[in-house]
């Protein structure tokens, strides 16, 4: 369910931009960050950065051996009321809700060789959720009176946009970043990875266990980078390498260097994607569309309005080879350079 944030660039540009793409991760659109020793601060800085670009608001808890070491919270929980995050906040969990049952079945059928009713389902998940002491978890339809709004992730002339989205009309788990934890921890399996976000509801989330390291990543923001977060998280607990984005703030570039990605760039048969150099500026143009490529770092520009984003690439020999087309969390197509 990829979302396409080409916006302003036309209907045309959208479906060249949108075809080969490859689901990849963030590194295309990301610094990649050395982490020589694990530092508070370092998530705090992802998690700002996330929030920054409007993609993420909400919980971040790492733990580990059944310790919480790292717990904070970004955004607002409530952009009307101005609510902020507390331990106590509810986001709505989607498809972590499998966790609850697989665990919850387990203990009602450990020999997992008959199906069980949904009322059987409900007691034993029900059952499980005393068991674990888990207050801030409910499975119910409507959003509990602690619950965070659910947001819709959008760029606009100002940047991110606020732009709250209606709840799913079924019934679904609203739970916590501490009681998350405790329900991994109530599970045997030493490596758990799940994330997803909620088309109608606004919520994203990933957790991740493995070994004795648990992150939880709990946000209001509808954007699937949960996972990539959460994945972040854990490399640098663990002092490797790990993906921070790039802010939309402008840097300086030569004019020297734009002159060399000016250019054709074949889209496909019979279809160019046209880069020239204005005013110590760089653009895009598609048709009659003029758009203005703001630089990023030396060789990634982004675009207003938009999630979108081009990165320009060099061959070994140091000559401008290929763009790729970005749209904020994914990779899209490479086109080569006319030469």
């Amino acid at each position: 369910m990829r979302k396409t944030f080409l916006l302003g660039i036309g209907l045309a540009t959208l479906t060249l931009f949108s075809c080969k793409e490859k689901n990849v991760s963030l590194s295309s659109s990301s610094t990649v960050v050395s982490s020589e020793a694990f530092n508070p601060r370092k998530v705090d800085t992802l998690g700002s950065r996330y929030n920054q670009l409007g993609r993420f608001s909400g919980s971040i808890l790492v733990a580990e051996e059944g310790e919480i070491v790292y717990q904070n919270f970004f955004g607002k929980a409530d952009h009307k009321t101005n609510m902020v995050f507390t331990e106590e906040t509810l986001f709505a969990a989607g498809s972590l809700s499998e966790l609850f049952t697989e665990v919850a079945l387990e203990k009602l059928k450990p020999e997992g060789n008959s199906a069980s009713t949904d009322a059987e389902v409900e007691a034993a998940t029900a059952a499980l959720i005393a068991e674990l002491q888990l207050k801030n978890t409910f499975f119910q339809q409507q959003a509990p009176a602690k619950a965070a709004t659910g947001y819709v992730h959008s760029v606009g002339s100002a940047g991110p946009e606020v732009e709250p989205v209606n709840s799913d009309q079924q019934p679904q788990l609203w739970t916590t970043a501490k009681d998350l934890q405790k329900l991994l921890e109530s599970i045997p399996k030493k490596n758990i990875e799940k994330e997803g976000y909620l088309e109608n509801g606004g919520f994203s989330f990933a957790v991740r266990k493995n070994g004795e390291i648990i992150v939880v990543v709990l946000s209001n923001r509808r954007h699937p980078v949960a996972g990539e977060m959460a994945k972040s998280i854990e490399q640098l607990w663990k002092r490797e390498p790990y993906q921070l984005p790039l802010p939309r703030k402008e840097s300086r570039v030569s004019s020297a260097l734009l002159e060399e990605y000016a250019g054709a760039y074949l889209l496909g048969p019979g279809a160019e994607l046209k880069v020239v150099t204005e005013n110590d500026s760089l653009f895009l143009f598609m048709g009659p569309q003029k758009v203005h490529l703001k630089p990023q770092s030396e060789n990634q520009f982004f675009m207003d309005n938009t999630e979108a984003a081009i990165r320009f690439e060099k061959d070994s020999t140091g000559k401008v080879a290929y763009a790729e087309l970005l749209d904020g969390f994914l990779s899209g197509k490479e086109i080569p350079k006319k030469q």
